[in-house]
């Protein structure tokens, strides 16, 4: 029901009601109302209509929106898909195309078999969803929905990418480069360059620059179209770095007119890698990427940015069938294996990236490197799927739809890419700190404060400053004797007054000490002036303190001259580990026995080996703590010596830049010199460690080598009594 019928038969029952005897009142109080009851839900019925009417057209408009603006410059970007039909005499009747609702249903004849039963056909519907479906060939029509809005973002500062994919002979080249016979059959190529340059011809204070580059991926080697005669034009390698990509060796030409680009197009053209097809005559064989590098400057005057963008326009390669190549030769089925495999490592990136994968193989084939930012990056990227609507080729255009509506879920965030120029920077900030300066200073003319200053104090105002706080402070002044104007000015004067405290501190500290009512300041330590030379067993790391002296425990005994002589000594051993007798027979034998042990048997042989080597280890490590030590030394020398050079110029005003320019470097050397000693010093505390561990390693191989010859020792102690040739005589 309308509103206005609502409103007739409100104000018809309304009328009625007036009509009506007087007696009636109550009657009347009732339907009005009722009346009210009608209008109050007629009107919430409107709202909700209106209500459910604007939120299906939100989710609409989202749901078709291509950008959703975010801030700081910043887009999500839902990548747009296109289908345009090559014309055909001959259509498929399994197609059917809604252009309005950009919808293509497929009709496919399927069988099902019951089990004992007669197999039955059926036929099963696909529908793809997709945001345009072209149908005509006229190429502006199609420049205008699938390239005019990237070429557009291009120009404000966004990178942006426009690819065609499909089968062979579909019409792709055609969608991007065009025909050469008319005019009016330019591709997208030729559309977007004039785009570019009309641009920078209607805008020239935008001061637009133009680079080109124009590359081929043929059986995973990456080609340059654009090298000069006489230039190598091998195989290019692809390098990455934090995320950016650089091909070393491509070449960037420049390039100031329409004209001069497409001759440079063409010429690379020719360069590219064609072959005489069944489907086409000239079917192109490999993959190409043509990159435009444009700069521009965005703003008014000084506050100038300059933003650069690329613009990547990719003709892939078709994908077909190798049963249906009939190459006697083979070069074409090695070709179409290839371009097979590299569509085939695209697809497993896009469906990689539309499940959120957390490896996405962009590595695994040189095309999909090269489209890393265009598929999930920086980036607003359009994809045209040509098709040939033909029964021959139903397969590969259901496949190609499928893959177009995996493309359609992903997404790309887009940022204006700004250049980073700091003079412009910095002409920027002195621009800005003027007319800073100047607003204050208008603000204080217009408050009737005349002549403040915003400049950095000079240390005549420093001087006053100081002489009015201690003024302040011995009550010679009042408080609103000291000037305060700016907030610079206030920071100068709490740091004058943290300096005044100090100073006041530290003569209280003084007086109270001079008459004992605090104990006197303890002096500081004499300064080490190096950590010493290496002794023999160790290092000298200075003065030790008194209270770090060992405690004194029970002097051991002296050892026997027999112990001395059979090498006890080298540990302190304790006597009543030695095994028992073997002090009773005479040191000259245990002499010549423990030669002999270490000589002559396997056991003390192995034993004495690891101990020399041990005992050259421990040696080589002292030389090299030795040498870190001297270099230590030197070092902090040096940095006490830049110390008191730095504090003599520091005393001392620079008055030219030269002197300027003297203590800066004085600085630079004294912080490397520093930086050195604090690395030298880590070494040298390595070194320590290392070498106590070595030493206490050569005391260990020591006393297993003793605590074996006392155990061989002990065996053929049988022999004590004996005359020594006689039990030398046995021992051999």
């Amino acid at each position: 029901m309308s509103a206005d019928s609502c409103e007739t038969g409100d104000r018809e029952i309304w009328k009625n009601a007036e009509d009506s005897s007087s007696g009636r009142g109550g009657r009347k109080h009732e339907i009005a109302r009722t009346l009210e009851i009608r209008s109050f839900f007629t009107a919430l019925s409107s709202w909700f209509t209106l209500y459910i009417t604007q939120s299906v057209q939100r989710q609409k408009d989202q749901s078709s929106c291509f950008i959703r603006e975010m801030p700081y410059g910043e887009c999500e970007c839902r990548m747009k898909v296109h289908l345009r039909m090559r014309p055909s005499s001959k259509p498929s009747s399994a197609l059917h195309f809604d252009e309005a609702k950009a919808m293509v249903r497929i009709d496919v004849q399927k069988k099902q078999s019951n089990s004992g039963g007669p197999t039955k056909l059926y036929t099963d519907q696909i529908v793809f969803s997709l945001d345009s479906v072209i149908r005509t060939t006229d190429q502006e029509t199609v420049f205008d929905l699938c390239a005019k809005e990237i070429v557009d973002d291009v120009l404000r500062g966004y990178n942006g990418t426009i690819m065609t994919y499909g089968h062979v002979g579909s019409g792709k080249t055609f969608t991007m480069t065009g025909g050469n016979k008319e005019y009016a059959h330019r591709g997208i190529i030729p559309r977007a360059v004039h785009r570019l340059f009309q641009e920078k011809e209607e805008k020239p204070e935008a001061g637009i620059t133009v680079q080109m580059s124009y590359l081929e991926v043929y059986n995973e080697g990456i080609y340059d179209l654009l090298q000069r005669k006489g230039e190598p034009g091998g195989c290019l390698m692809i390098l990455e770095d934090n995320g950016l990509l650089e091909i070393p060796g491509l070449a960037k030409i420049p390039v100031e007119n329409e004209a001069e680009t497409l001759k440079l197009y063409f010429e690379g053209e020719k360069l590219r890698s064609y072959s005489n097809h069944t489907l086409n005559q000239m079917s192109s064989r490999s993959h190409c990427v043509l990159t435009f590098y444009i700069e521009r400057q965005t703003g008014i005057r000084t506050f100038q940015d300059v933003t650069v963008a690329k613009l990547n326009l990719v003709d892939l390669a078709g994908n077909e069938r190798l049963k249906n190549i009939a190459d006697y030769r083979g070069h074409l089925r090695r070709e179409a294996m290839g371009i097979n495999k590299s569509l085939s490592f695209l697809l497993q990136t896009v469906y990689a990236l539309r499940l959120g994968q957390d490896y996405i193989p962009f590595r695994h084939s040189r095309l999909t490197t090269l489209l890393k930012e265009s598929l999930g990056g920086n980036c607003k990227t359009v994809l045209v799927v040509c098709a040939w609507p033909e029964d021959y080729f139903l397969d590969e255009t259901i496949g190609a739809l499928r893959f177009a509506q995996w493309v359609k879920c992903l997404k790309t965030t887009a940022v204006i890419n700004k250049k980073l120029d700091f003079a412009s920077t910095k002409r920027r900030y002195v621009r800005e700190i003027s007319d800073l300066r100047q607003e204050l200073a208008l603000k204080d003319a217009l408050s009737g404060r005349m002549g403040a200053s915003y400049n950095e104090l000079t240390e005549e105002a420093k001087t006053q400053l100081r002489n009015k706080i201690e003024a302040f402070i011995t009550d010679e002044k009042e408080l609103d004797q000291i000037p305060i104007e700016n907030f610079r000015q206030v920071k100068e004067l709490f740091c004058l007054f943290k300096e005044a405290h100090v100073s006041i501190h530290a003569q209280l500290e003084k007086v109270l000490a001079e008459y004992r009512l605090i104990p006197p300041p303890e002096e500081p330590p004499p300064e080490d002036n190096g950590v010493g030379e290496l002794a023999c067993e160790g290092f000298h790391v200075g003065i030790a303190p008194l209270d770090a002296r060992p405690e004194r425990h029970a002097k051991p005994g002296p050892l026997s001259p027999e112990a001395k002589s059979c090498g006890v000594s080298m540990l302190t051993y304790k006597e009543k580990d030695v095994p028992e007798g073997v002090w009773e027979c005479e040191s000259d034998i245990r002499n010549d026995a423990f030669l002999e042990f270490k000589h002559a048997t396997q056991e003390g042989q192995e034993q004495e080996t690891v101990l020399k080597n041990k005992e050259e280890e421990l040696r080589t490590k002292r030389r090299y703590a030795r040498d870190i030590s001297a270099s230590l030394n030197k070092a902090k020398q040096e940095v006490e010596e830049l110390k008191k050079l730095i504090e003599e110029k520091g005393v001392i005003k620079p008055s030219n830049c030269a002197e300027l320019e003297k203590r800066a470097a004085l600085m630079t050397r004294f912080r490397f010199v520093k930086a050195v000693y604090h690395k030298v010093h880590k070494e040298l505390k390595i070194a320590k460690q290392n070498l106590e561990a070595l030493q206490q390693e050569v005391r260990d191989q020591k006393e297993k080598l003793l605590v074996s010859f006392y155990s061989w020792f002990d065996n053929v102690a049988k022999y004590r009594g004996e005359e020594t040739e006689q039990f030398m005589a046995s021992m051999a």
